[in-house]
């Protein structure tokens, strides 16, 4: 494809607003430009007018063969929270501004991008491609929930997430969204000393986790990587003239190889017990819980980290795309984030990578924008991957 069509159909894709929950109207223009391309394409359904749309070229259904390779992006984006004119997309000095430009549309044009070229070839693969376009990644992730437990094989993967493409990401930390809830009793504050207080009991748990402490691993040529806890939110109260009965503490834990969700509650637990042998009186229970969660499999199955080892051939095949595209070489890295290369690696064995066009420190903000001419370099990139792998 030219940089023109390349950038025309990025205008298409970041212009049609696909808010998670929303994305229907996006899907459906992702599987007619597909479509009117000759590539075959299947819809996932997920949730009502919510679906992941399956892209394949050299293959007649993305069920029917071991992939060479799988491209990997979601196309559900954030709110416009404090962006102004989230969703009236323009271009300007080169880059295209809109909400879902970075998060996640710019890799996710540059990888469809990839397969329409490589289907106006006319080259005959020796094995097919596949682009999975999926919702949900920035809620319940129930597109690549949904992904993994319908299954689909191929030898790699690339999540097209952006790495600015410096880098490629070999693992991301998981996420293990915690929330203690610490117990009191209601009095007026009149007389308070008859209640029992939910904030005072809460604050020797706080200080317990602001202090915890968590080692480097070492992951070698990937550097170190340590596990972190956030708290993020605390909830107490129901009146000011009133002795809470109720605090509650929400928790970001993000979790390292080696670790998960059920370690991260065992982690909490010990510090409830701690606090708990201090004051009798104590009562609290923590459990795993995200304010925007409430579907129970995702709950159940939690978000992992992972990590794909720093020799797999993935990598050379993309270093020597790199050069061909007269790009640097690329940096061997593990991201602190989380991703959905959880569900390819960890749930359908899948080596996979990061790498995709955008600075990632955009997502979400009110500078979104993604260089038109970083989404065209990645596009090239992928044709020559592609080839590489399945000509």
């Amino acid at each position: 494809m030219s940089s023109l069509e390349v950038m025309d159909l990025l205008y298409r894709i970041v212009s049609s607003k696909s808010v998670f929950g929303e994305e229907y109207e996006c899907g459906m223009l992702l599987a007619e430009i597909a479509r009117s391309e000759g590539l075959v394409v299947e819809i996932q359904p997920i949730a009502d007018r919510r679906d992941n749309i399956l892209i394949t070229l050299g293959a007649d259904s993305y069920r029917s063969s071991r992939h060479g390779l799988l491209f990997h992006g979601h196309y559900d984006t954030v709110p416009a929270l404090d962006m102004p004119d989230a969703f009236d997309v323009g271009i300007r000095d080169g880059f295209l501004r809109g909400r879902g430009a970075v998060d996640q549309k710019g890799g996710l044009t540059a990888a469809l991008a990839a397969l329409i070229a490589m289907k106006r070839s006319g080259r005959k693969l020796k094995r097919s491609i596949c682009l999975a376009a999926v919702v949900d990644e920035e809620s319940e992730h129930r597109g690549s929930y949904t992904l993994a437990r319908e299954g689909i094989r191929a030898d790699y993967a690339i999540v097209t997430e952006p790495t600015n493409l410096s880098k490629v990401e070999f693992g991301c930390r998981g996420s293990a969204p915690l929330q203690i809830m610490v117990e009191g009793r209601t009095a007026h504050a009149g007389s308070a000393a008859e209640g029992i207080n939910a904030i005072e009991k809460a604050l020797p748990v706080l200080e317990r986790l602001f202090d915890l402490e968590f080692l480097p691993l070492d992951l070698g040529e990937l550097g170190e990587v340590r596990g972190s806890l956030c708290v993020s939110i605390m909830e107490a109260g129901t009146g000011y003239n009133n002795v809470p009965h109720q605090a509650v503490i929400w928790m970001d834990r993000r979790t390292v190889p080696g670790e998960d969700t059920a370690f991260a509650l065992a982690e909490v637990q010990s510090v409830l017990d701690q606090v708990k042998k201090e004051d009798p009186g104590f009562s609290a229970r923590v459990r795993v819980a995200r304010p925007d969660w409430s579907w129970p499999p995702i709950i159940e199955r939690g978000l992992n980290p992972t990590l794909t080892p720093a020799d797999t051939e993935l990598f050379s095949v993309l270093e020597k795309a790199a050069a061909k595209c007269g790009m640097g070489k690329p940096s061997k890295a593990f991201a602190n984030c989380y991703y959905d290369m959880d569900f390819l690696v960890n749930d359908l064995g899948i080596p996979t990578l990061v790498y995709g066009p955008g600075d990632g420190r955009l997502n979400h903000s009110a500078r979104e924008a993604v260089a038109v001419d970083d989404v065209c370099r990645a596009a090239e990139l992928f044709c020559h991957v592609s080839g590489a792998l399945c000509l």
